[in-house]
């Protein structure tokens, strides 16, 4: 006797969206949790909708096997690419300290390079982006980096155009993240393109993180990472002067005044050696000032700025806006020293 097809219990066809993240020596463990754990989140979430789960997460090296990282932490590759047949939804390339080795190990950057046209998105976390510019990825995109890799980034490949600024860039199905944990900000951002706003929401309280870290990457550069060391010991001088002493006057007239110099002698001589003109590093200076006051010191926000330079508070909270992408209340908000609390 014929059975019906509904007394044959049916068993729905999973399609998983495998995401392979490519890891290698000294890469930065955060780069591959962070995502990693995201993607698993939301296949938690989708359970308690008693939706089937979405990714598949594979760990890809050289070789299978133990990888030390950066930190110390051994992870263990599931698949080496050079025997990878499982065909990828996404590939999620790691950053860390031994990116400038990935970057040079031709076997891998031609994997990445072969497998990328087959590949629905190309995303890198942090330095991972150096291994996608060898493959030849990133030419004449938009892109982004951990910020203290960003210049070499652009030195080194010309004809990516480098945004220190973002979290994260996303430039047709090619994505790039800033530092660490900005791999989490942009698989929050993968998850929803997926799977839609509000399950992306709960993976975010459940991570307890920003769905949408609010600033850039700006805001966390280092008050001593303003410029390169230059040449002449004089403009390095005139630079630590001008770091100590941001209520001044930081004008050309008044610097080439104290360098001895005309003024178009000076701004030329400066630029040539710093790689800014003096009012573009008086005001970084200003803003550096201003921000190690708003960490540690309770005075208002008018004070410093008059301390700082600016003259008044609004000149400051636009120097803030344009520079970090957050107005000094929110600045000092998000980064006030907790010895000070």
């Amino acid at each position: 006797m014929e059975k019906h097809c509904a007394e044959i219990p049916c068993r729905q066809t999973v399609h998983f969206r495998r995401v392979g993240f490519l890891v290698y020596p000294d890469c930065q463990s955060l780069d591959l949790t962070g995502p990693f754990e995201t993607f698993h989140w939301a296949d938690l979430m989708l359970s308690v909708l008693r939706r089937p789960p979405t990714y598949r997460s594979l760990v890809i090296a050289k070789a299978v096997g133990p990888i030390r990282t950066m930190s110390g932490l051994e992870i263990v590759a599931s698949h080496s690419y050079e025997e990878m047949v499982e065909r990828l939804d996404t590939l999620v390339v790691v950053g860390g300290t031994g990116c400038e080795a990935a970057a040079n190990e031709s076997a891998m950057v031609d994997w990445v390079r072969s497998i990328a046209p087959r590949t629905r998105r190309i995303v890198s976390i942090c330095t991972g982006a150096f291994v996608l510019a060898a493959a030849g990825l990133l030419d004449r995109r938009r892109a982004t980096t951990h910020w203290t890799y960003a210049d070499h980034l652009a030195k080194a490949y010309p004809s990516i155009e480098v945004d220190a600024s973002r979290i994260f860039i996303r430039d047709g199905n090619v994505y790039t993240s800033g530092g660490i944990t900005a791999g989490i900000d942009l698989a929050l951002t993968l998850v929803e393109e997926d799977l839609g706003r509000e399950l992306m929401l709960g993976v975010a309280r459940a991570l307890l993180v920003f769905p949408r870290r609010p600033g850039g990457q700006s805001q966390f550069r280092g008050h001593t990472s303003i410029v390169e060391k230059p040449l002449r010991a004089d403009v390095s001088e005139l630079q630590t002067w001008m770091l100590a002493h941001p209520e001044a006057d930081l004008s050309v007239p008044a610097l080439a005044d104290r360098m001895a110099m005309s003024e178009r002698s000076f701004s030329r001589l400066f630029r040539n050696e710093t790689g800014q003109t003096p009012a573009e590093f008086a005001e970084r200076a200003r803003a550096d000032a201003a921000r190690a006051k708003l960490e540690h010191m309770n005075s208002s926000i008018e004070t410093i700025a008059t301390e700082c330079g600016f003259g008044n508070a609004e000149r400051m909270r636009r120097t803030f806006q344009r520079l970090f992408d957050a107005s000094p209340a929110d600045y000092r908000a998000r980064f006030r020293s907790t010895l000070d609390a």
